[in-house]
Order: C-alpha cells, then sequence, then structure tokens
C-alpha cells in the first residue's frame, strides 16, 4: 500500500511558518506502526501552483490520500479531492483536521473525499489502513472514528474515546518527511531557527468562539517526551527556539514547573514562547519560565468590556489582564495580546471600554480580530439559530473562512458590516495615536536581552522585521 500525505495551502499572504502537525504525527504513526513510509506532498510550503500539484500527483504512485488542515482549507480539501481523482481515480482520500472534523457530512456532501476521520487519528487510521488490505470500503464502514460515504450515501459508526497517553499512544511529527528548511527559514514568534510544537491536546475552558475537537480534559505528553522532542531537533536542525502552539500550555502548573527545571538541565540556552491565560499567570510561575528561556507569554484578552467577557465565558477580569500585563512587564518579557470585534451584544459602549483598556494599560491595539462562528463553536450555534448564518447555505458560509481578520459575518444589532468594519479600523488609529510606543532604544534593548545574538541577525532580514511590526507582538512589553 503507498499513502500519500498532503498538506494544502493556507494563509497565502504570509510565508509558510507552521509545520502541519497532525499529518506528520500520523505519518509517523503509520511508519512505526504498520512499516510504511508514507510520501509527503507540502503544498502550503513550497507553494506549488495547480499545474505542479497535477504534475506531482501524476507522477506519484499511491493508494490513499490523506489530506487535511485548519477551517480555512476547507476549499481547498474540495479542490484537490477533485483533483486527485481526475489524476488517480481509484485513490481513497481521507480528510482530517478542523476542516473535516468540524463539518464532516458537508465536507462529504460536496466533495470526492470518501472518508472523514472524526476525532484523534492515531488509533483510527491503523485499524482502517490495515483493513484496506484485504477489503474493500464498503466492507470497513463498521471501523469507528470516521464518516464515511459509499454510492453518495453517508454513515457513522461512532466515534472513539481520547488518547489517555499521548507517549504511547501518539508519535512525534515526522520532521524528515517535511521540508524543514523552509519552515525554519520563517520563524513564527522567535529569531533564529524557530519551530513550533504542540505538546498538549484539550483546554479545560470554554470560551464561545473557540473550537475545541480534543475536549475540555487537558491531556498533555510527558516533559521527558517533550525533552527528547527538543533534542532530536536541536541536534537534527540546529533550532534557536520553539514557539509551543499549545491550546493553553500552562493549564498544569506542575508540569511547566517541570519543564523549566529540565530544559535547563538538557537544553540550556533554547529560547521559547507559549500561550497563557491571565487566570493562570502569576509571578513565581512566571519567573521560573524566564529563567528556563521563555521570552514572550501571548494572551487572548478580546475585549475591555466585563459585560462581553461575562457572555464569551472567558472566565476572566479586566483584573486579572491588568495582573498578567505587569507581570509580563515585571519579567521583561515580550507581550503578545489578541482582541476581538463584533461578539453579539458589541456597542459603541463596549468598543470604548477596549480602547480605553488598551490606553489605560498602554496597550499597542494591533491584532484584533472580527468575531467569526467557526464550525463546531458555541458562536456558531448561537448564529444558526438566530439566523445569521442560513442553514441551507452553510456550505457556502464555510467556503468564506479564512483569517479572522477578514469580516465574514456580521452578529452584532448594534453595527452595520460596513460600520462594523470602519469601526475596527477607528480603533486601531485610535489606540495606536494614544498610545506611545516604546522608545527605539528601549525597544532594541529588550529584545538584546532577550535574544542575544540572534536579535543582530533579525535586524539583518527586512522582510522579518516588516512582517514582525505588521502583525504586532514583536514590539509589545
Amino acid at each position: 500500500m503507498k499513502i500519500l500525505f498532503i498538506n494544502p495551502p493556507i494563509r497565502l499572504t504570509d510565508k509558510p511558518r507552521h509545520i502541519p502537525h497532525g499529518l506528520a504525527i500520523l505519518a509517523n504513526t503509520i511508519r512505526k506502526k504498520m512499516g510504511i513510509t508514507p510520501e509527503f506532498l507540502d503544498i502550503n510550503a513550497h507553494r506549488y501552483n495547480e499545474k505542479q500539484v497535477e504534475a506531482i500527483l501524476r507522477s506519484t504512485e499511491f493508494d490513499v490520500a490523506l489530506i487535511g488542515g485548519l477551517i480555512p482549507v476547507y476549499k481547498r480539501i474540495i479542490f484537490y479531492a477533485d483533483m486527485i481523482k481526475r489524476v488517480n481515480p481509484n485513490a481513497l482520500i481521507m480528510a482530517g483536521g478542523s476542516a473535516a472534523m468540524s463539518v464532516p457530512q458537508l465536507l462529504l456532501q460536496n466533495s470526492k473525499v470518501d472518508v472523514v476521520c472524526a476525532g484523534e487519528g492515531e488509533k483510527a487510521i491503523i485499524a482502517l489502513l490495515e483493513g484496506l488490505k484485504d477489503y474493500k470500503l464498503e466492507e470497513l464502514t463498521g471501523i469507528k472514528g470516521f464518516y464515511y460515504k459509499i454510492n453518495d450515501e453517508l454513515s457513522f459508526p461512532g466515534g472513539l474515546d481520547l488518547i489517555e497517553d499521548l507517549d504511547s499512544e501518539s508519535a512525534m511529527p515526522a520532521y524528515d518527511l517535511l521540508p524543514m528548511d523552509i519552515y525554519l527559514s520563517n520563524p513564527i514568534i522567535g529569531f533564529g531557527k524557530d519551530i513550533d510544537f504542540i505538546s498538549s491536546r484539550g483546554c479545560p475552558f470554554m470560551c464561545t468562539f473557540c473550537y475545541q475537537p480534543w475536549g475540555r480534559r487537558f491531556r498533555g505528553h510527558s516533559v521527558d517526551f517533550i525533552i527528547n522532542a527538543l533534542k532530536h531537533l536541536k541536534q537534527n536542525y540546529n533550532i534557536d527556539f520553539v514557539s509551543f502552539q499549545d491550546d493553553e500550555f500552562m493549564a498544569n502548573k506542575k508540569r511547566v514547573y517541570e519543564f523549566c527545571e529540565k530544559v535547563q538541565q538538557h537544553i540550556p540556552g533554547l529560547l521559547w514562547s507559549c500561550t497563557g491565560r491571565v487566570n493562570l499567570v502569576a509571578e513565581d510561575i512566571v519567573g521560573s519560565m524566564v529563567k528556563a528561556g521563555c521570552v514572550s507569554i501571548s494572551y487572548g484578552f478580546e475585549t475591555g468590556s466585563t459585560r462581553l467577557l461575562q457572555e464569551m465565558n472567558k472566565m476572566a477580569t479586566l483584573e486579572l489582564m491588568q495582573k498578567a500585563i505587569k507581570i509580563n512587564r515585571k519579567f521583561g518579557i515580550m507581550l503578545p495580546i489578541s482582541f476581538i470585534i463584533g461578539m453579539p451584544g458589541e456597542t459603541d459602549e463596549s468598543c470604548r471600554e477596549t480602547v480605553e483598556f488598551c490606553v489605560k494599560n498602554e496597550i499597542p491595539l494591533k491584532s484584533i480580530m472580527f468575531a467569526t462562528p467557526y464550525p463546531g463553536t458555541k458562536l456558531f450555534d448561537l448564529a444558526i439559530s438566530t439566523g445569521r448564518i442560513d442553514q441551507e447555505k452553510l456550505h457556502e458560509f464555510v467556503l468564506q473562512l479564512e483569517d479572522a481578520r477578514d469580516f465574514v459575518v456580521n452578529l452584532t444589532a448594534a453595527f452595520t458590516d460596513e460600520q462594523l468594519i470602519a469601526k475596527r479600523q477607528e480603533m486601531i488609529d485610535e489606540v495606536c495615536f494614544r498610545v506611545k510606543p516604546v522608545p527605539a532604544e528601549t525597544y532594541t534593548e529588550k529584545l538584546r536581552n532577550l535574544f542575544g545574538p540572534l536579535y543582530e541577525n533579525f535586524l539583518r532580514d527586512k522582510a522579518l522585521m516588516k512582517h514582525r511590526a505588521e502583525h504586532g507582538g514583536i514590539d509589545i512589553f
């Protein structure tokens, strides 16, 4: 059996920075458990055009194609599935990731995809691939964990329980199958060779706008697993920086403390960043993290309105947000913060509260997203129930989804579409006018203190400097 993994393009206005974790983990799982080394077609990394992709597909032998990613690649899965069937009509196409998991039936009904993975793929994929050695797909539709399409009829035998032991049941990504030179040339948060890493699954919080397919219980790789993975990356790719992209890296404080201790022992000098949450940060744990190489903790504040924080179910307060700012600044680390405009109930008053919060706390308002009801979220359910999304035109709606900086649908009663779009820019402009930027000398000194000689290389990369200036975070302290 020959297996081809396909990573579709995403965020074409930016360089490829994030490795396809889910696909690469499954590729390594298949190699370890079945002895089959899949091929990897990374369209996103290479930015192949349509003719190049078709030529590669025609020159590659494969029986099964696995494709997936975040919801913005939904339309690209449909496009490439059509191309795959045109080039290789007998190939079986499996789709996964949030693009497939959040709307499995919709994708199957509107594409040439044969199977959609309904959850974590490590266990399910092996059972199905082993079955395909001896049986046809229509004889395997009792295998749980997938939605099936046979002769345009859909079936779902049920899902599988979430993985309990990530160390033994999952795997490191198959880095050797990826064009690592491309990803390591485009830093995410740090400088130098910056690689992203996901060390856990599941988030114990329930924000209304967040899609969480991995459950509400935090499940983390052991610290030893993480350290071994990072040692592998250091030895084989000479990484300088790790951007932890966990939904909530700090959810288990004991694990964070252990990581801080062991990363200093085994990979001294490695710098890293992570996600944080205002109700989890405290001076003691942040102090340990900074001592262990952490240079940035990012937060989703979302709004300066107490009312909207409650309606978003953020389990946060303005006081906790101010405390997080104070702690980050005490330790001199970067402070990337995101905000959202356009949640249900957003008004001129709540927008004003966000502006005043930013001004009071000297936060440049650079990263502000439009409230977007992604499938699988409570916000999506609300948008359907209130008619903001037409259930009969759901496919057309999902086709529009891209980055949350792009306006898709208006969930407010206080603004027209045009007013909401204008209000976002008005808020950004006002905060940028009223909040004085960190003086260039201070900003440079802070970055040099955090990054050492890596910062000098950053100064030579004009394109990276431009990207960081536009996307914010790097100059927020």
